[in-house]
């Protein structure tokens, strides 16, 4: 018997099996190993209150999701409580969940192999590892998907083989896909595509006109509660992140394509496209599992994706921008089932010995991805909680204010998102009844004047040379290296800092590069140390007497010092002044023995009071804002980097 006409060999499914089974039992560990970051606190911040959830209904419309999961996990932290084991356990169940469900729904359209193979490409997806154990609602999409994906399969066999009226799928797609639509926006999108090629692909009015019905209740509900969103959300809703331009949807969508699989399984992707072509141009047919459902599976699938990414630009420009790979990936199960089906339409069948050659290739590279387990133990989210615990010990600072660094991109600075800021973002780690503010870097710099910053801030550098609290800041989100290198420059030169330096403690999280983790920077605390010595060689600050937990000190990096040395003034026309700092970096993995990185940086001073827009994020103002330079933009300024 010709060998193409055959499913592929089972033997292959155990082993893809049991890679979707490794990296699921993975999604369980290490669910404590990170603090929570910001997306989660903003979790917390809407479950984390006795009111009900009333309350939670009413705080989640200040958002732009809906708020069935908020009413989930307020319901669960309950029983549970507000660990970070309880917070992230659901989205560990749903993921595993979500490959459960796609296994099952999908056994009538796909060979066991091609199913095997299916999930545990998802399984190894860098984003399934990371929503795996996130406390936000797109590991439940997940599930959601899946289960929307099985109930159209079941609906459209249900449909061919009997002629009276579906009741029960009806019933329970119609649920499903109203729980799914109040769980997040872009489900709303996936599932009136399922509807839309039930419509074109069912015979029956009858059965339509049922499927109109479902579609138009589902759709009043939702628009009803986005109409009373717009009109509570705190969210600037056309100042996010998102773009609207063709670069960004195109950026966005290529993100979502690494975020379903990364080098390893792109190679293995491209074999099986490459193994497909060779059969059609040798005229070969492709195996399929099923006739009659099998082709219908591909073409849904393949609608439901290509539509959801079409409406979503179509969404964010006709409403406000909201497009991104994170809610394309929301539908994610859908693109698990063509890569099934290309598996079992050109994957090696594992009957002779250069296909069983190339079928133990392709397990290797899509297995070598569960090398990323041991990551789950390494702090990976951004480090609130070891940074917290680092403010919360420093010496003569318990009782003091604590100035934050407010993450002005997820939110503007308005009296709510400084609020969250300090009571929910910056205060969640820290000891009960620590005084919090949360300042814009503009207002550090004293670009935007703040009466009780100056003197402020002179006290803690004096406290540098007497004892006492020398913290003069704190920020996590949306600050880069560059960014917060800036922010250091900035106080080291505010009236009664020098002669005293910045020191600039960095905290560091893991993210994945391939099969391994790379440390990237996301805290940062300023301090203020004493002036220099004298002396020919650079001698490292004493660091702080504190005593951080394990999981917590492995996230701290490297301490950078920043030192204001003069300034120029232009004594003609157009004036301008022209800052000097001397910076020294010690490498956090190196001993303090090792050679210093040092350098010097002369940068023109911007002391206008622009506005902090989309499209000039950076904590120094834009030189061409108007009253900010009359010069030629400064060359340094827009290329200074915290890699020394």
């Amino acid at each position: 018997m010709n060998q193409v006409f055959r499913a592929p060999a089972r033997w292959q499914a155990v082993v893809y099996g049991l890679i979707a089974l490794t990296a699921c039992a993975g999604a369980f560990a290490g669910l404590s190993a990170s603090g929570l970051w910001i997306d989660e606190l903003f979790t917390v911040y809407l479950i984390h209150h006795d009111g009900g959830l009333g309350e939670v209904f009413r705080r989640a419309l200040t958002d732009t999701h809906p708020p069935l999961y908020y009413f989930f996990l307020y319901a669960w932290t309950r029983l549970a409580g507000l660990s970070e084991w309880a917070l992230r356990l659901p989205s560990a169940i749903f993921a595993v969940a979500s490959v459960a469900i796609f296994a099952f729904g999908t056994r009538r359209v796909l060979s066991r192999t091609a199913i095997a193979f299916a999930c545990a490409v998802g399984s190894v997806s860098e984003f399934w590892f990371d929503q795996a154990q996130n406390t936000r609602s797109y590991a439940l999409c997940f599930a959601l998907s899946a289960g929307l994906l099985s109930l159209a399969l079941a609906f459209r066999h249900r449909v061919r083989t009997r002629a009276d009226f579906p009741l029960a799928h009806w019933i329970g797609l119609s649920a499903l896909g109203l729980v799914a639509s109040l769980t997040h926006a872009y489900m709303l999108l996936a599932l009136g595509m399922v509807l839309a090629f039930l419509l074109l692909s069912v015979p029956s009015w009858r059965i339509r006109a049922a499927l109109v019905v479902t579609g138009l209740v589902v759709l009043a509900l939702n628009a009803a509660y986005y109409k009373m969103m717009i009109h509570s959300s705190e969210q600037d809703l056309h100042n996010l992140w998102f773009g609207n331009s063709t670069g960004f949807f195109r950026q966005q969508t290529v993100f979502a394509f690494y975020g379903l699989m990364q080098r390893q399984v792109i190679i293995v992707t491209v074999l099986l496209i490459l193994l497909g072509i060779r059969l059609k141009m040798v005229g070969e047919p492709y195996f399929v599992q099923d006739e009659h459902d099998t082709r219908w599976a591909t073409l849904l699938a393949g609608f439901v994706l290509v539509g959801v990414t079409l409406c979503g630009i179509g969404v964010s420009l006709a409403v406000a921008p909201s497009f991104s790979d994170r809610n394309l990936l929301t539908c994610v199960p859908f693109a698990w089932l063509l890569l099934g089906r290309l598996y079992d339409a050109a994957g090696p069948r594992g009957y002779t010995r250069g296909s069983m050659a190339l079928a133990a290739l392709a397990m290797l590279l899509v297995g070598s991805y569960l090398l990323r387990l041991p990551g789950r133990e390494l702090p990976r989210r951004e480090a609130w909680r070891p940074s917290a615990q680092f403010v919360s010990q420093l010496p003569g600072c318990t009782g003091q204010l604590v100035p934050a660094i407010l993450p002005y991109r997820f939110g503007h600075a308005s009296p709510y998102f400084r609020a969250l800021a300090e009571h929910d973002f910056f205060g969640y780690y820290m000891p009960q009844g620590a005084q919090l503010r949360a300042y814009m870097p503009a207002e550090l710099a004293a670009r935007h004047p703040v009466d009780e910053l100056p003197p402020l801030l002179a006290s803690r550098a004096a406290n540098a040379d007497t004892g006492g609290c020398a913290l003069l800041g704190w920020g996590i989100h949306d600050i880069d290296e560059s960014a917060a290198l800036k922010i250091a420059l900035d106080l080291a030169r505010q009236p009664g800092v020098a002669p005293r330096r910045v020191l600039m403690q960095e905290f560091i999280s893991y993210q994945p590069r391939g099969v391994k983790w790379d440390d990237v920077v996301d805290g940062y605390v300023y301090l203020a140390v004493p002036k220099a010595t004298s002396g020919t060689h650079a001698i490292p600050p004493t660091s702080p007497d504190v005593h951080l937990s394990k999981e917590n000190a492995a996230a701290l990096g490297d301490r950078v010092v920043v030192e204001y040395l003069s300034t120029y003034t232009n004594p003609t026309q157009p004036a301008y002044l022209v800052d000097v700092y001397a910076i020294q970096r010690w490498d956090w993995k190196k001993s303090a023995h090792e050679p210093v990185h040092q350098d010097f940086v002369a940068v023109q001073r911007l002391t206008c009071d622009a506005p902090v827009t989309k499209s000039n994020w950076d904590v120094w103002p834009d030189p061409s804002y108007p009253g900010c330079s009359d010069l030629p933009p400064p060359t340094s300024a827009g290329k200074l980097s915290g890699q020394l």
